[in-house]
């Protein structure tokens, strides 16, 4: 029996309704954010490395072959992997050029360590560290840090505020004449205004929904006016409200969404 099958019957023919997300669009630079980027939220990417010209017992880099090594770079906090870069081939000084680039959240009290490693075939071997510890204010001023590897060599961070995207930041389903928000972006704008995880729109701009298409819904959802959108709903405890909802900064993490640049 087909696995979906047997979902279906085990769940007593209970219906799989499809997740769609509203749009999170890049902020136009004249945007001033409110809110502004969380204090424990930062922006980091890998900017750049300085390689030793020889390794760590004094021989060349993949001595016989006539290459420079294939740096990459792990990011950890508190001794946990929180991203690494792809190898760069053939280089004193990478760059990583497209490597990840995300919101993170750091905590005062977390401590950040980097690691610059030469990819091999048969077994990766360590360039250099560098314990950084607590990011300091300087740090969090200047949108970088900057460390001196301690098996020679260099690498900068960066550090910077969050970056923002804009949207409503939540997920709905469409179901037979009703739609329900599945999930929302927590301090996002959907959140801020009031609405919560399994809440039924019963209207959107004064229109009930089960008068109204799919494509409609859709449309309204993705491109919400500056005034705002006014949603009638009704809340688990059977509750209705209106709440007029409007796109704003969102923050969201590398961890649930990937790379935001």
């Amino acid at each position: 029996m087909p696995a979906f099958l047997a979902l279906l019957i085990a769940g007593g023919c209970s219906v799989l309704y499809p997740e769609l997300a509203t749009p999170l669009r890049a902020p136009p630079p004249e945007l001033e954010l409110h809110p502004p980027p969380p204090e424990d939220v930062r922006w980091l990417r890998v900017v750049w490395a300085r390689i030793p010209e020889r390794t760590r017992d004094g021989r060349a880099w993949d001595e016989g072959a006539g290459k420079l090594p294939d740096p990459y770079v792990r990011v950890l906090v508190n001794g946990r992997e929180i991203f690494r870069t792809d190898a760069q081939e053939d280089t004193l000084e990478p760059t990583w050029p497209g490597g990840p680039s995300g919101n993170f959240r750091i905590l005062p009290e977390d401590r950040l360590r980097v690691e610059v490693w030469e990819a091999d075939p048969f077994l990766d071997k360590p360039i250099g560290v560098r314990e950084i510890g607590r990011p300091t204010d300087a740090h969090r001023a200047a949108g970088e840090i900057h460390v001196d590897l301690n098996g020679g060599g260099a690498l900068t961070l960066a550090f910077e505020p969050a970056h923002a995207r804009v949207g409503l930041g939540l997920w709905y389903e469409l179901r037979s004449g009703s739609v329900v928000i599945s999930r929302i972006i927590e301090g996002g704008p959907a959140e801020r205004a009031g609405l919560r995880p399994g809440d039924e729109v019963l209207e959107i701009a004064g229109r009930p929904v089960r008068r109204i298409s799919s494509i409609q819904v859709r449309a309204a959802l993705d491109a919400v006016p500056r005034t705002g959108l006014v949603l009638l709903v009704k809340h688990e405890t059977g509750a209705t409200e209106r709440i007029r909802v409007h796109e704003g900064p969102i923050y969201p993490l590398f961890d649930g969404f990937g790379a935001i640049e």
